[in-house]
């Protein structure tokens, strides 16, 4: 099988480019991952499986970094970004081979998943082992707002998931039109703000470039926390959300 950059250049829609973030635009990942794509195809690798491969480099990156051992930490670090091109090779694999399907969103998803809900505790415990961190927050306290984060963030996608699957029941009953989709490109008002701020200020966002520095100035108590309060207030603003969209369709 003869396959070539431009080849797998052109399978990739248009529309998804305007969900591209800062970092995706300045770091070339989507252009590297065309690259690195073509061995897996000449190999006849399916999309499934780079995708099962890309959770596996998940888990371990988040692990990795958890480790106190200075060269697992930094391997689990330089492991995040991997994911990310792996993310992006089972996608171009699907749209290349044409053999895309119904669950591959799905499937695709739970390598994102367990990075943004691991990641925060797992830089908590290396800002632990390395004993320091700008803030001064006590071990205790650090990894206390980790947990709290990481649970907030599955939170806030369990109850998303779970009105879109009601509000799909609803619709179902009564025929009115709820939700308006979940197509990312098309989104709108808050769903579409919700969007644009977890791509930028998201693993994948611009946050990634603090990451990179991480090894070098022992940064991993400051991106804890940050992403501490990111998901927190993301939580409550989800709860909220929720709540009142609920009270004005019982109105």
């Amino acid at each position: 099988m003869k396959v070539t950059y431009n080849d797998l250049k052109n399978t990739f829609p248009k529309e998804k480019k305007s969900v591209e973030s800062i970092y995706g635009i300045i770091v070339p990942v989507r252009k590297i991952s065309y690259w690195v794509t073509i061995p897996f195809l000449k190999i006849g690798a399916s999309a499934f499986q780079v995708s099962v491969l890309s959770i596996i480099i998940a888990f371990l990156a988040c692990i990795f970094m958890a480790i106190p051992n200075n060269i697992i930490r930094v391997i689990g670090v330089i492991l995040v970004p991997i994911w990310h091109l792996f993310d992006c090779i089972d996608g171009n694999i699907a749209r290349y081979t044409k053999t895309e399907s119904y669950f591959g969103e799905f499937i695709d998803a739970m390598s994102g998943y367990i990075i943004t809900i691991f990641l925060p505790i797992s830089l908590a415990c290396a800002s632990i082992n390395v004993g320091y961190n700008q803030l001064n927050i006590s071990d205790k306290y650090l990894l206390i707002f980790a947990g709290v984060a990481s649970t907030g963030n599955a939170l806030s996608r369990l109850i998303h998931q779970k009105f879109a699957f009601e509000a799909t029941q609803v619709e179902i009953k009564t025929g009115k039109k709820i939700e308006k989709g979940n197509n990312q490109y098309t989104l709108k008002g808050f769903q579409k703000f919700r969007k644009m701020v977890g791509v930028e200020c998201g693993i994948v966002g611009i946050p990634m470039f603090i990451l990179f520095l991480c090894p070098f100035f022992n940064l991993y108590g400051l991106l804890s926390v940050y992403y501490d309060l990111f998901y927190i207030l993301a939580m409550v603003i989800v709860i909220f959300y929720y709540l009142w969209k609920c009270n004005s369709y019982n109105r």
